[in-house]
């Protein structure tokens, strides 16, 4: 799964409203709305928690 960032509003498919983040499962579809510039990839920052 890719976390995403709408930069745009768009529908199809896939429909998101601009700042909107979603996972986009479908890697076809997440490098095609790459292209077009309508998404950008969120980076996921996994860090550990210390207790």
């Amino acid at each position: 799964m890719l976390k995403v960032k709408a930069l745009v509003s768009f529908s199809g498919i896939v429909t998101m409203v601009k700042g909107e983040e979603k996972e986009i499962t479908n890697k076809e579809i997440y490098e095609d709305l790459l292209r077009a510039k309508y998404i950008e990839e969120v980076k996921v920052n996994k860090r550990k928690v210390k207790e």
